[in-house]
């Protein structure tokens, strides 16, 4: 039996084309969720974020496995395998080819560009067409969490880049603004009023349907738009379409557009001077020796580029200590500053490599008219040459490898690569500054600044219990500070109290969701991992680990090495192992929740088949 899955409008279920009752509120979010990663595993803390914020209710991942249930009853059908199993940690839905609107919107999209780019214009039509079609009139409902509100933006931002291939491959096959393309882009305007190729194509359509008037109005609502939201006057494109009205030309040319790229407001084709470096955080305390030798490492930056890199364990703060750095040295880089954030701290795939490279790209020459590059190689040799004997400073924060930030930077002049990262993604013969957990007098001193220099002096006692369960990391110490601000009910002694139970440490720490990153780049690992979340607290060994696992001794060994190289134990003596309270617990809550989950899978899967 078939399934569909309607995402692009109200969430709808089909099974044969009948429609299936999807039960309203969470349960729809965390299908939406699972659809938007079809066929990868979703970790829970993510999913918890998803649905309830950064503070979900003690009962969260209860009431996911209860969503995560009432899915199983209504996807799973008999002698078929299970639609949604619990798989690392987290669920993972299985989609068929076909099954998804949004994965067939973006197949039949990328096919109508690529169509055009190939001097296609009537396939390229039909296969935008179709996906266009794939949308709703209706828009699909407010997401729930940050990563599904920015999916659908992804996928929005898309559609307006199909609408318009579609209208300029129809004025490529002749059309003579016929009502369908003029509706069309007039609808795509009101939602996209500052997209200058868009006018362009209006005034375009509009000339080729003979309405000269309707051309000069297009034109002077696109200068009222781009005035009163960006300060702008129109660029060259739209002027020279509106100069070609009043001379009276007969047909202008369909507005030019770079093959394969989305079309932006930024039309400057020169090098420009980007200033992309986001305000530091306001409660930055102590790494006084950490700032200093990185401010050091990129003021002496002269002729020769330098790459530092900043690694250590999810919630020391090496993203907050590479822009207070950063800051520091701003003078040094009179010709730009970029900042990027590579993804390597939460689970989802970070960007590829030829990604990172274009984004570079079109921070430093926006507007570009030529083709974006289509290898790593080309993306990277275009860098440098913008690169060339400037003096531009490059944080990229979160790389997962060094794959993403390698072969950026040019022979000569002086730049500077700042790289956050878990485990060390150095390239060449850069230094690396591994960054702990913070020294047990500053760890006060950040939960004083957090909290407040009265609270924290009131309560002493549980202000230490804080720091200690916090195990002196600034983003759990923000975290459950955090509790602090929602009413004078709340006091240290609370939240010490509540930071004592296991049940709710991870969570009030906000810790999970940046181990799940370290967790999901383990690979053979993993099981090793989830079986020490069971173990007592105190050193690992291998022999331990084996134990646990019933993996052979070297394997074990062999796992821990994976585990210290992701920030998630650390050498504590010869055939020695330290795991740290928080990670133990992530550890053991996964392993929890995948053995529920698998529980439940079962269960469903055996209550459909009777």
């Amino acid at each position: 039996m078939g399934l569909s899955f309607e995402i692009l409008g109200p969430v709808r279920v089909r099974r044969d084309g009948q429609t299936l009752r999807v039960p309203a509120g969470r349960p729809t979010a965390l299908l939406v969720t699972l659809l938007l990663q079809a066929d990868l595993a979703v970790p829970v803390e993510r999913l918890r974020e998803e649905l309830w914020g950064r503070r979900p209710p003690a009962s969260a991942v209860a009431n996911l496995r209860s969503h995560a249930s009432q899915l199983r009853h209504l996807l799973d059908s008999p002698d078929a395998l299970p639609r949604l199993p619990a798989e690392h940690g987290g669920y993972l839905l299985r989609v068929e080819p076909g099954e998804l609107d949004a994965t067939e919107f973006e197949r039949l999209a990328s096919d109508g560009h690529a169509a055009r780019i190939s001097g296609e214009p009537e396939l390229a039509a039909t296969l935008l067409s179709r996906a266009l079609a794939l949308w709703s009139p209706t828009d699909p409902p407010p997401a729930y969490g940050p990563a599904t509100a920015a999916a659908f933006d992804r996928l929005r931002e898309r559609r307006a880049g199909a609408r318009e291939t579609y209208a300029a491959c129809r004025l490529d096959l002749g059309d003579r603004g016929t009502p369908e393309v003029l509706t069309l882009l007039r609808q795509h305007l009101a939602e996209h009023p500052l997209r200058e190729p868009a006018w362009a194509l209006l005034m375009t359509a509009l000339h080729r349907a003979g309405d000269h008037a309707g051309v000069v109005q297009t034109y002077q609502a696109a200068c009222r738009a781009l005035d009163g939201e960006l300060g702008v006057a129109p660029g060259p494109e739209l002027t020279e379409l509106y100069r070609s009205v009043r001379r009276h030309e007969r047909r202008p040319a369909v507005p030019p557009r770079r093959p394969g790229g989305t079309p932006t407001r930024h039309r400057t084709v020169a090098p420009r001077v980007p200033h992309e470096l986001p305000c530091p955080a306001a409660s930055f305390v102590g790494r006084q020796a950490e700032l200093a030798r990185l401010r050091q490492a990129l003021v002496d930056t002269r002729r020769q580029p330098v790459t530092v890199a900043v690694y250590g364990m999810a919630g020391t703060g090496k993203s907050a200590l590479a822009l207070r750095a950063a800051a520091a040295a701003l003078d040094a880089f009179p010709d730009g500053q970029l900042h990027l954030d590579l993804g390597g701290s939460v689970a989802d795939a970070p960007p590829p490599p030829l990604q990172v490279a274009t984004r570079v790209l079109r921070a430093l020459h926006p507007g570009a008219d030529e083709p974006e590059p289509t290898s790593v190689a080309e993306a990277r040799a275009r860098v440098r040459s913008l690169l060339f004997d400037r003096r531009v400073l490059l944080v990229l924060d979160n790389a997962a490898d060094a794959a993403q930030v390698d072969g950026l930077l040019p022979v000569r002049g002086g730049c500077a690569l700042l790289v956050t990262s878990r485990n060390p993604v150095t390239t060449g013969d850069a230094p690396g500054l591994r960054l702990d957990p913070l020294p047990a007098a500053d760890a006060l001193a950040m939960l004083r600044a957090t909290a407040g220099a009265r609270t924290v002096d009131a309560e002493p006692e549980a202000a230490s219990a804080v720091v200690n369960l916090c195990e002196r990391l600034p983003l759990a110490l923000r975290t459950a500070a955090g509790r602090l601000t929602e009413g004078p009910h709340w006091s240290l002694t609370r939240l010490a109290r509540l930071l004592r139970d296991e049940r709710y440490r991870l969570a009030e720490t906000g810790l999970g969701p940046r181990l799940s990153a370290s967790y999901h780049r383990l690979g053979s690992a993993a099981p090793v991992f989830l079986r020490l979340g069971r173990a007592h607290p105190g050193p690992v060994t291998a022999e331990l680990a084996a134990m646990l696992s019933g993996a052979p001794p070297e394997d074990a060994a062999r796992a821990l090495d994976r585990l210290v190289a992701a920030q998630l134990a650390e050498p504590a003596g010869p055939g020695r192992f330290h795991i740290g309270e928080l990670v133990r617990l992530y550890a053991a809550e996964l392993a929890a929740t995948e053995a529920s989950g698998d529980l439940a899978g079962q269960t469903g899967a055996g209550a459909s088949s009777r």
